[in-house]
């Protein structure tokens, strides 16, 4: 086991580059995906989710997200920010974000906005936490330990009263760190396309599949397939699909019209190492109205 989280902590140094950790409530906070989706419900938000992937195994993936937003100027914008600290074995990343996203009313149930956001982010490899047999390897000595970089973003969200479609590069630029005798890729940027529809009223319920698809290149994406049911207006309860190879199950409580807590579990269905091992996420989230022209609603997404 030791030797398989060596060889997963090292990769972002070797040829491949690292990928965005993966959040299973997506669908209910695209703001971590999509800077397009900043303040598109007119009131003000908070959300925090925390993910820890491969609960119980040392170095194992944990990703913690505080997303805040709020729609401004008689609702035209949307102005926020995000915090992501990320970490996996001997790595952890700090990232900070601001956003903002324009708003174009299509209709009465139509909005389409696009969105900016930037900021920086650090990576960090404590090598000395590493158990090596050899201390002299040429590749750890000359590796940059501390990187930090700008980040910049842009995505579009087209949203009507059942449905949501968003395409977004939530970081454009790649980074690329000089090791002393060689460059390493440390990330490489992303693409997302996410959508879903709101069947309402079937069968006394209201039916909600979604898909989320993130793209770097042929070797290194991720399909996401989700339904979900929302009962007596309060609960949502579903299941979702990654690549065919994970299957999770996820839930949403709401508390009157602004308060949400969610919690989603994943386990892999074809890795034997991993099936004892489960992914938790847990989220909080609150609708406030703060600004004039604000109001509290209800959301499907």
């Amino acid at each position: 086991m030791r030797k398989l989280l060596i060889l997963f902590i090292l990769s972002p140094l070797l040829s491949y580059a690292q990928l965005d950790p993966l959040y299973n409530q997506y669908f209910f906070n695209q703001a971590i995906i999509n800077p397009a989706y900043t303040g598109v419900h007119d009131v003000f938000n908070a959300t925090a989710i925390s993910r820890t992937q491969w609960a119980g195994v040392e170095g194992s993936p944990n990703t913690n997200t505080l997303s805040v937003s709020t729609s401004a100027f008689k609702n035209k914008v949307g102005i926020g920010g995000q915090l992501i600290y990320d970490t996996y074995g001997i790595n952890n990343n700090t990232e900070f974000n601001l956003a903002y996203s324009y708003k174009i009313d299509l209709s009465k149930n139509r909005v389409f906005s696009f969105g900016l956001q930037g900021g920086i982010i650090n990576y960090n490899y404590n090598f000395q936490e590493l158990n090596l047999e050899y201390f002299d390897d040429e590749v750890l000595l000359n590796a940059a330990q501390k990187v930090t970089k700008p980040n910049f973003g842009m995505g579009a969200w087209l949203m009507g009263s059942n449905y949501y479609i968003g395409l977004s590069i939530p970081r454009v630029f790649n980074v690329s760190v000089n090791d002393g005798d060689s460059e390493s890729v440390r990330y490489r940027r992303h693409f997302y396309l996410s959508s879903g529809y709101v069947f309402d009223d079937l069968f006394a319920v209201k039916f909600k599949p979604s898909i989320l698809l993130m793209y770097v290149d042929n070797n290194n994406y991720a399909l996401d397939l989700n339904a979900s049911f929302l009962l007596n207006e309060v609960l949502w309860v579903g299941a979702s699909f990654r690549n065919f190879s994970a299957i999770g199950l996820n839930t949403q409580l709401k508390v009157k019209e602004n308060f949400k807590f969610g919690y989603a579990f994943e386990l892999p269905l074809y890795n034997s190492a991993l099936i004892g091992y489960g992914t938790h996420s847990l989220m909080a989230s609150i609708d406030l109205e703060l600004f004039n022209r604000q109001a509290l609603g209800r959301r499907m997404f």
